[in-house]
């Protein structure tokens, strides 16, 4: 196998983890609010749920869309794995300045954030093993 196939198959991969992610919060918003430390157990509020839902919704849709062009149009499928890289390594570096900033922010932070960096890289992947051919069919340059 070769390492451009191994990136694709790890990036379908990481799209079926957020993808998966996405449906759980889609789910039970309350449960992964409640695991993320953010739901207020004597004070449950609807609006949470309902942005907790549309964020689920989010996932489910940009991975499972990514998922799919990375299997049947893999240079369409490495650009936009890696604008959800973005999405994953800027939801890290935020969890680092939550870290560096609030002083209990816990285990869970520390551990959402190693986990977002590595979605993040493993999304990158494809693009970087195919980025000098994505470019050269859009401007020639490489």
């Amino acid at each position: 196998m070769s390492s451009y196939v191994l990136s694709l198959l790890l990036a379908v991969l990481a799209c079926i983890i957020g993808g998966t992610l996405g449906g759980m919060i889609l789910a039970r918003p309350q449960v992964m609010l409640e695991l993320a430390g953010l739901a207020d157990e004597a004070n449950s509020k609807p609006k949470l749920f309902a942005e907790g839902r549309a964020m689920g919704g989010v996932l489910i849709a940009s991975h499972g869309i990514a998922a799919l062009y990375l299997g049947y149009q893999p240079r369409i499928g490495a650009a936009m794995a890696l604008v959800l890289a973005v999405a994953w390594l800027g939801a890290a570096a935020g969890r680092a300045l939550s870290a560096a900033l609030d002083k209990d922010a816990g285990r869970f932070n520390a551990g959402s954030m190693v986990f977002n960096a590595l979605i993040g890289v493993t999304l990158s992947l494809p693009f970087f093993n195919i980025g000098r051919v994505v470019l050269r069919g859009v401007s020639g340059l490489a």
